[in-house]
């Protein structure tokens, strides 16, 4: 009998939740109210206060249970890599990867973030501060063991860098509504936003080049293919971008594009599960139009490099060529996606 009563308590406290995140993600959590959770979750005003004895411990456990899955998610793809740079960017692309697959998760989250922790004694509230400070500290480790094997910058301060860098990003991937007038006003799209955001996150503590700067260096001076390669992976496995065709590939490849190199504007000339055909009309690679025959060289080999690895690691039944080049003089790059034995 009772592990049926403290199942119904723990089902009824999850439908709590569930209403409450709902709320949260559609209208913040600011102008929710503890009468709207109660007709949501279809139960009595009074008995949320057996559960929650406020509205902002309500709100604690809703971000302390999304922050457990976000964790929960973040440690499993940080798993799957060695070193402390494939962490971070395992980390990263999690974070990313969580958005996009949870919207409404993702969304209370964020509306989350101001939120007052007044009662540090209430156990919700306990929680949801456990959970933020677990990604901190999986993050500051990540960086720890960077700087022992000498990919991080050895002067920078773990703990204090992760609590920065992790916010960064999250802000960079769901802007204020002042940062968002403020990127329309200047004609920078989210996508380069983010872009930018991330790059300047790898840089102010990796020694070595991510991959945007790479594309600016001779092919000799890049990390191995092998390195580029499961960066790459890491990115698709975590976002759970597919590969089965030409189309998905490309589709994939847009969404790894826009967050490593910027926005990349092209139109589909042909597009078919075995061939998609793109003219590319503004490059984000070609961002100084100064470059000289070096620079322009060097962008072109980094460029090819970067897409044969991306198409590879997608799926290496197909290939993909570029038949024409902005940065060769021609007016657009035409790239092709093909399954291999097609052409």
């Amino acid at each position: 009998m009772g592990s049926r009563m403290e199942r119904k308590k723990e089902e009824r406290r999850a439908a709590i939740l569930d209403a409450a995140e709902i709320l949260i993600a559609k209208q913040g959590f600011e102008s929710m109210t503890m009468d709207q959770v109660a007709n949501e979750a279809d139960v009595a005003k009074g008995t949320l206060y057996i559960y929650f004895k406020n509205k902002d411990t309500l709100c604690a456990a809703v971000n302390a249970r999304i922050l457990k899955l976000l964790n929960e998610h973040i440690q499993k793809q940080m798993s799957l890599h060695s070193s402390g740079s494939e962490k971070i960017v395992a980390l990263e692309t999690a974070l990313i990867g969580f958005s996009i697959q949870n919207p409404q998760k993702w969304k209370a989250r964020t509306e989350l973030y101001q939120m007052k922790l007044d009662d540090p004694e209430d156990p919700n509230v306990q929680e949801s501060l456990h959970e933020a400070n677990k990604s901190v500290q999986m993050m500051a480790e990540a960086y720890r063991q960077g700087i022992k094997e000498g990919t991080m910058l050895p002067d920078i301060d773990p703990v204090t860098t992760a609590i920065y860098n992790r916010m960064a990003l999250i802000n960079a991937f769901t802007p204020t509504s002042e940062q968002k007038k403020l990127l329309e006003i200047n004609n920078i799209s989210h996508e380069h936003y983010l872009s930018v955001s991330w790059n300047l996150t790898n840089r102010s503590t990796h020694i070595k080049p991510s991959i945007r700067e790479e594309s600016e260096k001779s092919v000799t001076e890049h990390r191995s293919i092998e390195e580029i390669t499961k960066e790459i992976k890491g990115m698709i496995d975590s976002m759970k971008l597919s590969g089965e065709n030409a189309v998905e590939i490309v589709e994939s490849w847009a969404i790894l594009s826009k967050i490593l190199m910027g926005n990349p504007v092209f139109t589909s000339v042909e597009r078919s599960k075995e061939r998609v055909v793109n003219h590319i009309t503004s490059c984000p690679v070609l961002f100084n139009e100064e470059k000289d025959v070096h620079d322009v060289n060097n962008s072109i080999e980094g460029c090819q490099r970067y897409c044969k690895i991306v198409v590879d690691t997608l799926n290496p039944k197909y290939t993909q060529k570029f038949t024409k080049r902005i940065c060769a003089g021609d007016d657009y790059c035409e790239s092709i996606v093909e399954l291999k034995g097609s052409e």
